[in-house]
């Protein structure tokens, strides 16, 4: 009899951030986990991306009914989890012998308190998930016990158990395209040729480890030649964290590119990192047919950057903006209000400065401790100017989220300055028209933020999902736990480093401009 596995991105309770909400382009780590599934055999497997498809609820719930699947395997950030939850419970009630799997970077960062909390998650898949859930829908298949399998939370009676650490795959060529195939053709797909970023950011839970575990140049061309091949895309957003982190690895990758006339199909989109861009590098990004860089400045306050673990510097900032506009290669900068200690004058910095970088697109976001992240601990320790005030994860967004608290400046301003750092980019640079399309382009996301700011913002529609969190009495336990856990999650990302320096040394070099 074959066994029915279906992954879910779950639905959104409503559009509030159109970029993130309405995606062109379907979630990758369904698609890898499905692809790495159907190696073996037994398994009849669907996807359901209710984002990408614009599904709400009561159609995601009757595609699962109608499927009957013996795993429903759910992925989640922070702020989607109790969609995620509601839907799970949703399928519970009509399908209770249905095993709910929770995967993503939040039950990675909160493996107990998830399944604590949500009581409709049978069990958690912590980290890199292709292997762990295998073995996970193997052992619930053939009826063995799952506590001998590595990442995963598990309830054992009224005890959370969570197994020991799953080792993240070194070796990227071994895991299989995704399963592109088992979902809606798309206009745009996502590639990763590499996982993991050497940085240590206050702000990210680096959920792909401190190992640029990079893909061979061969692996990725012939994934990019099948995508055209098949699914006939104008654009791809390469997912990387760190596109360029290794430069002479990344010229070879556009190089290729070239040669393969993947840029004669196709227009892309990387991020990188200041220190790994140059003039050279942008002018090859050129020729394979860029058609935007995203760049991670954060703030534009020397002192902020200097403690905030990213290793860049105003100067670097400058010299990778510089070299763009002469290559003329379009920029996205990302900014993030609310650094560790921030203050009027520093967020006042940070918009001069992208005043000055005159980025094609800029983002300002605002802090968000999400679990994992050393601005989490710190928010819920009281220290470095931030307060934690909920643990309602609705508010763990960046741009309309209020999670936090600082001392500083209240949230009132700090949601003013970030609409003001918009407007003076634009109009500070004479950029009207940009301006009018940007706001139309953003239309419903800017009247989210808007909202919020006057105090409009809706309450959720689903009561049952404010009551699955009444299991925190007060905002005081929820503190505690958050702050172990982003301990926890640090001490398993140093021991996975270590544990790549011992197997291949080479894995933990990157190479960057002189």
């Amino acid at each position: 009899m074959t066994f029915r596995v279906m992954l879910v991105n779950p639905p959104v309770f409503r559009i509030e951030e159109p970029w993130y909400d309405t995606p062109p382009f379907a979630r990758t780590g369904l698609a890898y986990l499905a692809g790495y599934l159907r190696q073996y055999p037994g398994f009849e497997i669907k996807i359901l991306d209710c984002k990408f498809e614009m599904l709400n609820f009561e159609q995601a719930y009757e595609k699962i009914l109608e499927f009957k699947p013996n795993i429903l395997g759910l992925g989640a950030m922070t702020n989607e989890i109790k969609p995620a939850a509601y839907l799970a419970k949703m399928v519970k009630d009509k399908l209770p012998a249905t095993i709910t799997v929770i995967g993503g970077v939040h039950v990675t960062a909160l493996p107990e308190i998830t399944l604590q909390e949500f009581t409709q998650f049978d069990v958690g898949v912590i980290g890199e998930g292709e292997i762990t859930f295998y073995e996970l829908c193997t052992a619930v298949r053939d009826g063995k016990p799952l506590n001998n399998i590595k990442g995963l939370s598990l309830r054992n009676g009224n005890e959370i158990e969570v197994t020991p650490p799953r080792d993240r795959i070194l070796n990227q060529d071994s895991i299989p395209f995704p399963a592109w195939d088992l979902l809606p053709m798309a206009d745009e797909y996502g590639v990763m040729t590499l996982r993991g970023c050497p940085f240590n950011c206050v702000f990210c839970m680096n959920p792909n480890g401190r190992v640029a575990r990079k893909r061979s140049v061969d692996n990725v061309i012939e994934e990019l030649e099948m995508l055209i091949e098949k699914f006939h895309p104008s654009s791809i957003s390469f997912g990387d964290e760190l596109f360029s982190i290794d430069m002479e690895r990344s010229k070879e990758l556009l190089t290729a590119m070239i040669e393969h006339n993947i840029h004669k199909h196709i227009t892309w989109w990387a991020q990188t990192h200041v220190r790994f861009v140059d003039y050279d590098m942008f002018v090859l990004m050129k020729k394979a047919n860029v058609a935007a860089v995203g760049l991670g400045i954060e703030t534009g306050d020397e002192e902020k950057l200097k403690g905030m673990g990213k290793g860049t510097s105003l100067k670097m900032i400058m010299e990778a903006r510089i070299a763009a506009r002469k290559a003329k290669v379009p920029i996205q900068a990302f900014f993030v209000l609310g650094q560790p200690n921030e203050s009027v004058e520093s967020i006042k910095n940070t918009v001069d400065t992208a005043v000055k970088l005159n980025p094609d697109l800029p983002v300002f976001g605002i802090m968000t401790p999400y679990p994992g992240t050393e601005v989490s601990r710190l928010a819920a320790l009281g220290q470095a100017g931030y307060n934690l005030v909920t643990t309602d994860w609705d508010e763990f967004n960046k741009q309309i989220g209020g999670a936090l608290e600082f001392a500083n400046l209240s949230r009132s301003q700090i949601e003013k300055m970030q609409i003001m750092a918009y407007v003076k980019v634009y109009l500070n640079n004479h950029r009207y028209i940009d301006f009018i399309k940007f706001l139309w382009h953003y239309k419903a996301g800017a009247w989210s933020i808007f909202r919020k700011l006057i105090g409009m913002r809706q309450k959720s529609m689903y009561s049952y999902v404010e009551d699955t969190i009444k299991r925190k009495n007060t905002v005081e336990k929820g503190k505690k736990e958050i702050a172990d856990a982003a301990e926890v999650w640090q001490k398993w990302q140093t021991s996975e480093l270590n544990r790549a320096k011992k197997v291949d040394h080479n894995l933990i070099k990157i190479k960057h401009k002189d």
